[in-house]
């Protein structure tokens, strides 16, 4: 029977909310006690530790666990002794879920309605990080004696808080975390990644094995080993955040060689396999149906061989990337247990979102270049296949990758429907007396992790935080499930909103909107699903439900004008535009600076640009780098090599422009200037001189944007990511450089 708009609004306005302890929220709501939710407290010596691993667009079905036949045995192995959870949902992007997992709090709520590079000023749902009254998990530890550590990915700074100067007030060591040692941003090179630790950057000791999924756990140990020298009665907390899954897919080559073949019988018959096993363990209820393959999909058996043989290389690349993360995973839970750790550890590992929609069908070996130039042509992409999964590459899958990786759902990462927002979720707690191997299908979110957490080692929300009351909690704990796996979840209702694409959960039915970016928001078509029974939204009810359809839109409205979702906006381009730093007129380096960030870089695309090096010259070897910008697949580098001055510039990995110097470096104070005039929208020439003399000239007939880029600005040296094979890192300037200018003609 349907019920009307307010009866939907009365039953829902004092449940899709349950703060912590009686708190109250912003709309004065009836509020309920986590102690009221279930849980049986478990009697313990002392706090258990808390880790938190996420992981970054891994799918629904990506994981052994969930029906995959990818090799994933450390996590299954968690999974087997302690709980999987296959209605567990996220936002649709990785921020927005972050920031909910870490407060417990809605992400439009806490102002991260978006990424950061799409971040709003002018919108307090959409500015990027978590705003200051929304205590963290690790806010909420720290003063309960918990030993407070980060590793990896953050993803809730503003662009322009994110160079290493400050102030620093949305960086994990301000936000509770004792120690952080990871990156910003997202789509990091995980051969040659721009790192962090603290408020400083970071340099990896790189040798020829170094990959930043192991950097991370060996760091992650370290922390926790350092903990456990100095205060090991005391908890702690972990917050280890993988940069695997997100393209770039990056992977050791004997992993990617294991699984040579694997994927030559496509993805149809992949997601046929995973569906069978999903079925079989029960992770999928019952009476499922597998989603129809995805309108941008096409069956495997359209491809061509070439785009076949392609497209079975980036799932190999994808399933050896997963292996590995895997891999490492299993050396933190060795550790723990070799340090009788484990036992007294909460474990949660979950993904972000769904999996991400890929790209082409034969997938992309350079995804920046393909995103900003367009695809490559097919015959240079077979060339370069070997090439996938290296440091020359920054690729990523198909779409039809994608959506075998969301089996049984529909869509991907960035959609409101199932596939975008349904994500694995596995917890374990050996000493916490959990029921082993279960599955809980219980309908829960990622802003419930912060009351189960807390539900799980019996501490609350402190009452005060920085002088005032903080943000309520917006979650329901799911802790209740552990004890009562059978019983209806308690969680009432939720909403979702994700770059214009809508829904809404509540009591077992949810509407969902799939909008196209510049339509008319009043045009998107609602689709209605009895989510209770269809686990894959394979039946839309709305003609059969017009009312109950018509009530849930109205409750994602009163949602989204209580959380801060209203008024919508799906211009990213112009988002994007609006988050990167302002453009200055000149910028001055110095030797062994702290890298700038690619945003914060000089202009050379759009504008008239020169850029003077003063250097003294005291010996007549001289070799070094005087600055470099971006990586092998986009960027510019000077350097100095047996005396020569070289200018490189790589539009692609196949058009590399390079000038040499007509004659060697002289001893004494030398003006190196490079000077390049735009001739067109996408050229210049290029002039260098040496006080005043020229000594070569080029043409660039092709150039990119800075924020093609994928690594900042270096001065006097090159640790990150090579521009140019020409020497071995870091390739430091062996005489002396006073500084760097760059003048940037903006009139």
């Amino acid at each position: 029977m349907s019920i009307t708009r307010r009866q939907f609004l009365q039953a829902t306005a004092a449940s899709s909310a349950l703060p912590l302890a009686g708190a109250a929220d912003r709309s004065g709501a009836a509020q309920t006690s986590i102690e009221d939710l279930g849980w049986q407290p478990r009697t313990l010596k002392r706090k258990p530790n808390v880790a938190v691993i996420v992981l970054d667009d891994v799918g629904f079905a990506d994981l052994g666990c969930y029906g995959a036949e990818h090799n994933t045995p450390c996590i299954d192995s968690l999974a087997n002794t302690g709980t999987r959870f296959n209605n567990f949902h996220v936002t649709a992007l990785c921020a927005p879920t972050r920031a909910c997992l870490l407060t417990g709090r809605n992400a439009h709520a806490v102002g991260v309605g978006n990424i950061a590079e799409w971040g709003r000023e002018d919108h307090p749902g959409y500015r990027g990080w978590i705003r200051q009254d929304a205590m963290t998990l690790a806010e909420i530890l720290k003063p309960a004696g918990y030993s407070t550590m980060a590793t990896g990915k953050w993803h809730l700074s503003s662009l322009a808080d994110q160079n290493g100067t400050g102030p620093f007030d949305h960086w994990p060591v301000r936000r509770g975390f004792d120690h952080w040692y990871g990156f910003h941003g997202n789509a990091i090179d995980h051969w040659h990644p721009e790192m962090f630790e603290n408020t400083s950057a970071a340099y990896p000791e790189k040798n020829e094995d170094y990959h930043l999924s192991a950097d991370l756990v060996d760091r992650s140990i370290g922390y926790v080993a350092d903990h456990l020298a100095a205060t090991p009665e005391n908890p702690f907390f972990l917050y280890l955040a993988f940069g695997a899954m997100h393209f770039p897919l990056h992977a050791p080559a004997d992993d990617i060689r294991s699984h040579r073949g694997q994927y030559d019988h496509g993805w149809d018959q992949v997601r046929a396999d995973r569906f069978r096993r999903q079925l079989a363990s029960g992770i999928v209820p019952e009476g499922t149906k597998l989603a129809p393959r995805n309108p941008d999909a096409p069956a495997w058996t359209d491809l061509n061989a070439d785009q076949r043989r392609l497209a079975a290389r980036g799932q190999e690349v994808y399933a050896a990337f997963l292996q590995h993360t895997d891999a490492q995973i299993a050396r933190l839970i060795e550790f723990l247990k070799a340090e009788q750790q484990f036992d007294d550890t909460v474990i949660l590992v979950l993904s972000d979102n769904g999996a991400a929609y890929g790209g082409p069908i034969e997938g992309r070996l350079d995804v920046r270049r393909d995103a900003y130039l367009g695809p490559a042509p097919i015959e240079e992409f077979l060339a370069d296949i070997d090439l996938m999964g290296t440091d020359a590459s920054y690729c990523s899958y198909s779409r039809g990758w994608a959506q075998a990786g969301n089996t049984p759902l529909k869509w991907y990462k960035a959609d409101t429907y199932e596939g975008g927002i349904r994500a694995p979720l596995v917890v374990s707690w050996p000493g916490g007396d959990l029921p082993q191997g279960g599955i809980n299908a219980q309908y829960h979110h990622a802003i419930d992790i912060v009351p189960t957490v807390l539900n799980m080692i019996g501490e609350s929300l402190p009452q005060e935080f920085r002088g005032a009351s903080p943000l309520p909690i917006q979650g329901t704990s799911f802790a209740y499930s552990f004890d009562q796996p059978n019983t209806p979840t308690k969680k009432k209702s939720q909403y979702f909103e994700t770059l214009g694409d809508r829904a809404i959960w509540s009591d077992g039915w949810k509407a969902v909107a799939r909008h196209l970016p510049g339509s008319a928001f009043e045009d998107d078509v609602w689709e209605l699903y009895h989510a209770a029974e269809d686990f894959s939204e394979t039946n839309n009810l709305a003609g059969e439900h017009p009312q109950r359809l018509a009530d849930l839109v109205a409750l994602w409205r009163a949602e989204a004008e209580r959380y801060d979702v209203l008024p919508l906006d799906d211009d990213t381009l112009k988002l994007y535009q609006n988050s990167v730093p302002p453009p200055r007129e000149t910028y001055v380096f110095y030797p062994r600076m702290t890298r700038l960030d690619r945003l914060s870089a000089p202009d050379i695309y759009t504008y008239n640009s020169r850029l003077i090096a003063d250097i003294t010259i005291s010996t007549a070897s001289v070799d070094g780098v005087i600055v470099a910008a971006g990586d092998s697949s986009c960027g510019y580098e000077l350097f100095v090599k047996d005396g020569f001055v070289y200018f490189v510039y790589v539009f692609t990995r196949h058009e590399i422009y390079e000038l040499r110097s007509n004659n060697r470096l002289a001893v004494g104070s030398q003006k190196l200037a490079l000077e390049i005039e735009k001739i067109s929208a996408d050229s210049g020439i290029v002039t260098m001189t040496v006080d005043d003399v020229d000594v070569g000239k080029m043409e660039l007939t092709k150039m990119w944007p800075i924020y093609a880029a994928n690594a900042g600005i270096r001065c006097g040296e090159n640790r990150q990511a090579p521009v140019t094979r020409a020497y071995e890192p870091p390739f430091v300037f062996n005489q002396r450089i006073h500084r760097v200018v760059v003048d940037v003609d903006m009139v």
